[in-house]
């Protein structure tokens, strides 16, 4: 199907059935609406990212928008001193790409297939420094704080400083953080 391509990831999309993605080493990556039956090509914002982070986040209402966290600065044409994670989201399947943030560790859709929140609410582990290198960032006093924020992102509303990590399970929206 994609013979001088390189497949890093496979996602099956949580909240419809006939949706997946092939995520390439590139720029590109390949979508099904129809269950494998076709494929398509579309470019993403940015190569995926190296980070750990997942790459691709799935709302669960509206299956055409998407959240890409990728690479930026992180290439071979980049000295590497401002590489980082960034966050996009797409409300046309991936067509095209509106900013979420630098330098974030993991973002996702507030939203949840019990967790009632507002549609257009993302929220972001996000280092409060974005400045250098982010795979230093562990390494220093950068705090990672977990952002909420309504309207795509453009309302944003710190809910913790020292945050380790969150997760949704159920209706809940579970939060780790570091008591200082």
């Amino acid at each position: 199907m994609f013979p001088d391509k390189h497949i890093l990831a496979f996602y099956h999309h949580k909240f419809s059935d006939d949706r997946a993605y092939l995520i390439s080493d590139t720029d590109e990556y390949y979508y099904t609406t129809n269950s494998g039956q076709q494929w398509h090509t579309l470019k993403a914002p940015t190569p995926p990212n190296t980070f750990g982070a997942q790459v691709l986040r799935f709302h669960p209402t509206e299956t055409e928008q998407l959240i890409w966290v990728g690479n930026r600065d992180c290439g071979p044409d980049s000295d590497g001193l401002q590489c980082r994670a960034e966050a996009r989201y797409s409300r046309d399947h991936g067509r095209n790409w509106n900013n979420i943030a630098d330098y974030v560790k993991n973002c996702a859709w507030a939203r949840d297939a019990l967790l009632d929140a507002d549609p257009s609410e993302i929220i972001c582990e996000s280092w409060k420094d974005k400045n250098g290198a982010q795979r230093s960032f562990g390494e220093s006093n950068n705090n990672l704080e977990l952002i909420a924020g309504g309207q795509y992102y453009e309302r944003r509303k710190k809910l913790f400083d020292h945050v380790v990590g969150f997760a949704k399970f159920s209706e809940y929206l579970v939060v780790a953080e570091v008591s200082k």
